[in-house]
C-alpha cells in the first residue's frame, strides 16, 4: 500500500497543468509536488514518522502543501479549524503529543509562547531545500494519515483517525461515480479541514483536475468565479445553496461551463432541490450523504433519479455496503425506520484516544451512523432524522425533518429548523425556528400554524414559532442546532 500522497500524484506529478488557482496565483502540479516532497523530506529528517503534526489554516497554498507534506513524511496531519475556541484547542494540544505546528500567520496568536516548533507560510521556502530523502517510502495501510475533529452528541470534539487505506478507498469510490478527469475544475468554498472539502482536494488531484479557491465572505462571488475560471463543478452544504438561492441571482444565471453540482453535509430541503434542478435542467445535481467517520462519502443519488426519488440519499457508493438496520439487527422493510450502518475500507480506524466511543460507533466491523432512515421498495434510503435530534414530547418521538419540510413548502419561508426545548409538561416542546422570506412575521406565523394544524397530528404541531434572520453555522457551514437551541432557551417563551 503506497503512501496516500504518492497515490494522489501518481499520474500528474510531472504535469505543468494548474492544480490550484486563487489568492496565491496559479500553482502547477510539478511545483506543488516538488514542494511537498522537499518539505516532507525535511519533516522526516527532523521528526521521523508516526507523529501528529498540527495544521491550522484557511484554504490556500500553505494549507495544501503543508497537509500533503505531513502525510507524505509518514506523519499524521491533525486538522484544526481556524475558528476553534481556545478551550477546545487547549484540549487537543493537551491530549495529542504534537511534535510541530503548521500555522497560517494570522492565527499565530493562538500559539503564543508555545515551545513546540511552529512553521508558517514563510517557513515553506526554508523547509523546501531541494532534498528528497525517504528511507521508508511505503507505509502500512493502517497508518493514520490524518485526524479530523468532529463534534459528538455531547458537543465535545472527537478526533477521527483516517488511514492511508481509508483515504485511497474513498477517493477511488467518489471518482467512480463523479467521473472526474483532468478537464474538471471545481470552485471550492468548503474548508479543507472538513471532510467534504478535503474530498474535493483529494479527488481533483488524483484526477489531474484543478481547484479555484474562493475564500470571499460574500458567497455570491462564486458565480463570478465559476464563469471567469470556467469551472465544471461546484460543491456545497445545504446552507451554501440556500444562501445562493435566497440572496444572489444564482437561479437566473446560465453558468455555461458548469457540468455538475454536488450537495452533502446535511439534508437540503426538497423545495431547494426542485428550484435548482428546474433552473439548471442540463446540469447534473448529485445528492450525497456521508460522515467524517467514513472518510467523507457513503452514498449518492444518481442525478437522473433526483426528481423520481426526491428526498433520498440514494444507495451506497462503490465499495461501501450501506444498510438500514432495525433494533433486531436485521435490514428493515420499506416503511419501517432503522439506523443507517456502513461497511467498507473507508470506515475510520477509530476515535483518537477514545476506545469507548470507538466501540459504540463501530461494532462487528460495521459503522453505526446515528442517523435514522427508511427505505422504499427499490432500496433507496431516506433519512428521517438524526437520533440525537429526535424530539421526545408527551411520549412521542418526533423527527424534525417532516415538520421542517412542511413549513418550508410555504413561499413566505426561506429557512426552517425545528428543535425541542425543555418543557415541564411535555418533556420537550416542539419549536419551529423560521427564517421569513420578506413577509410580515405575524402573517407568516398565522400561515405556518394553519398549515401545521390542518396537516400534522396534534403532537407534531409546533408549540411555538421563533423568527431568526440568520441561522448560527458551525465551522463546516452547517446549522449549529445546539447553539440554536441555546439561543431559543435564552430568549424564553415567545410563540
Amino acid at each position: 500500500m503506497t503512501n496516500f500522497v504518492d497515490y494522489l500524484f501518481e499520474n500528474s506529478r510531472l504535469s505543468s497543468r494548474p492544480v490550484l488557482i486563487g489568492s496565491d496565483g496559479v500553482i502547477t502540479y510539478t511545483s506543488l509536488y516538488n514542494t511537498v516532497n522537499e518539505v516532507a523530506s525535511a519533516l522526516f529528517a527532523e521528526y521521523g514518522s508516526g507523529n501528529p503534526i498540527l495544521l491550522i489554516s484557511e484554504n490556500n497554498y500553505f494549507f495544501v502543501a503543508s497537509y500533503l507534506a505531513i502525510i507524505k513524511s509518514g506523519n499524521t496531519a491533525v486538522l484544526v479549524e481556524p475558528r476553534i475556541g481556545r478551550k477546545d484547542l487547549a484540549e487537543i494540544v493537551k491530549n495529542c503529543p504534537l511534535v510541530a505546528y503548521f500555522v497560517q500567520e494570522k492565527f499565530l496568536d493562538l500559539f503564543e509562547g508555545s515551545p513546540v516548533d511552529t512553521y508558517t507560510e514563510k517557513s515553506l521556502g526554508s523547509l523546501a531545500r531541494g532534498v528528497f530523502e525517504f528511507p521508508t517510502p511505503v507505509h502500512p495501510k493502517e497508518d493514520v494519515a490524518v485526524i479530523i475533529f468532529t463534534s459528538g452528541s455531547t458537543g465535545t470534539k472527537k478526533g477521527v483517525m483516517l488511514t492511508h487505506k481509508n483515504l485511497i478507498a474513498n477517493t477511488e469510490s467518489i471518482l467512480g461515480y463523479l467521473h472526474l478527469t483532468e478537464s474538471d475544475r471545481v470552485c471550492v468554498v468548503l474548508p479543507f479541514f472538513y471532510c467534504y472539502g478535503a474530498s474535493l482536494l483529494h479527488t481533483h488531484i488524483r484526477a489531474g483536475g484543478s481547484m479555484v479557491l474562493n475564500n470571499k465572505i460574500f458567497l455570491g462571488s462564486v458565480i463570478n468565479d465559476i464563469n471567469h475560471y470556467e469551472c465544471t463543478g461546484f460543491a456545497g452544504v445545504p446552507s451554501t445553496y440556500q444562501i445562493l438561492v435566497n440572496r444572489t441571482p444564482f437561479l437566473t444565471e446560465e453558468l455555461p461551463s458548469l457540468r455538475y453540482f454536488t450537495q452533502a453535509g446535511g439534508q437540503l430541503p426538497n423545495k431547494y432541490i426542485r428550484m435548482i434542478v428546474d433552473a439548471f435542467p442540463q446540469k447534473e445535481f448529485f445528492v450525497m450523504y456521508g460522515a467524517t467517520e467514513a472518510t467523507a462519502r457513503l452514498s449518492y443519488l444518481p442525478p437522473h433519479l433526483v426528481r423520481e426519488k426526491m428526498g433520498s440519499i440514494g444507495m451506497g457508493i462503490p465499495g461501501v455496503t450501506l444498510e438500514v438496520l432495525g433494533s433486531n439487527g436485521m435490514p428493515i422493510k420499506p416503511g419501517e425506520v432503522g439506523e443507517i450502518t456502513a461497511m467498507g475500507d473507508n470506515i475510520m480506524k477509530g476515535y483518537y484516544n477514545d476506545p469507548e466511543a470507538t466501540a459504540v460507533a463501530i461494532r462487528d466491523g460495521r459503522y453505526y451512523t446515528g442517523d435514522l432512515a427508511t427505505v422504499d421498495e427499490d432500496g433507496y434510503i431516506y433519512v428521517v432524522g438524526r437520533s440525537k435530534n429526535i424530539i421526545k414530547s408527551g411520549g412521542y418521538r418526533i423527527s424534525p425533518n417532516e415538520i421542517e419540510d412542511l413549513v418550508l413548502s410555504l413561499k413566505e419561508v426561506s429557512g426552517c429548523v425545528v428543535v425541542g426545548v425543555p418543557d415541564d409538561v411535555m418533556g420537550e416542546a416542539v419549536i419551529a425556528v423560521v427564517q421569513p422570506a420578506g413577509a410580515g412575521r405575524d402573517d407568516v406565523s398565522t400561515k405556518i400554524m394553519s398549515l401545521c394544524n390542518t396537516t400534522l397530528p396534534s403532537y407534531k404541531v409546533p408549540r411555538g414559532i421563533e423568527f431568526i434572520d440568520d441561522f448560527p453555522l458551525n465551522s463546516s457551514n452547517k446549522v449549529d442546532r445546539n447553539r440554536l437551541k441555546a439561543m431559543i432557551m435564552e430568549r424564553g417563551p415567545q410563540g
